[in-house]
């Protein structure tokens, strides 16, 4: 059954869109390091600001200074997956947000595992908003299958994505004649917004420097 028309439905990424993704791999890497301390009697947070500006494998290199097995390195993973996330929205976005599910449905589309990605909307406060994860869809993007099925989920007299990463995230909504978003980014996104030789269709219809510009555009 699909739900009542709205005036538009806008799909929001997850990761460097809502909030960073760095400020996630950070939080994970302190929990990993709690871990390490509740369990093992050993101190690596002053460890931890050392390893990461060297570009070594964190988890290998936080089981060799602690004097565990390597071995556990695969147990530190799942804490880093499964820790609850010390993240939060940019400055303004949770407004933005309120403002825009005023007018319009909200719906977060996101690459990830089902869990990590949950945890991560539990803990910017989103819980509240459909959420269609990869990992719960055996879908990733560019793939066309969850856009398709939103559509098929929620009728709209237009369909909205943003996203950040232009060699992913707009290839099946431009397909599909979405309005495509990108937000740009800083030094600290993930992954890289050059887009020196990517084809047209690669890219979004247009850039923003925050999500608080959103209202202003779909209005």
């Amino acid at each position: 059954m699909k739900i009542s028309d709205r005036e538009k439905v806008v799909v929001l990424d997850l990761d460097d869109t809502l909030y960073k993704e760095a400020d996630y791999r950070e939080s994970g890497l302190r929990a990993v390091c709690r871990e390490i301390e509740a369990l093992y009697g050993k101190s690596m947070a002053a460890a931890l600001d050392e390893i990461i500006p060297s570009g070594a494998d964190v988890l290998e290199e936080l089981c060799r200074r602690a004097g565990l097995p390597l071995s556990v390195k695969g147990s530190l993973l799942w804490v880093y997956r499964l820790h609850m996330p010390d993240i939060s929205l940019a400055v303004g976005v949770r407004d933005t947000l309120r403002q825009l599910e005023q007018k319009h449905t909200l719906i977060v589309l996101t690459d990830g595992r089902s869990m990590t990605q949950r945890k991560k909307l539990l803990a910017l406060g989103l819980q509240r908003l459909p959420a269609y994860i990869s990992e719960e869809y055996n879908s990733e993007k560019p793939d066309y299958r969850r856009f398709e099925l939103i559509m098929n989920d929620y009728s709209a007299q237009g369909y909205v994505y943003v996203a950040d990463n232009p060699r992913k995230d707009f290839i099946a909504p431009n397909a599909l004649h979405w309005k495509t978003i990108g937000l740009r980014g800083d030094e600290r996104n993930i992954h890289s917004q050059a887009c020196e030789g990517l084809r047209s269709e690669m890219l979004p219809n247009q850039w923003i420097d925050s999500l608080t510009e959103l209202p202003d555009i779909l209005c």
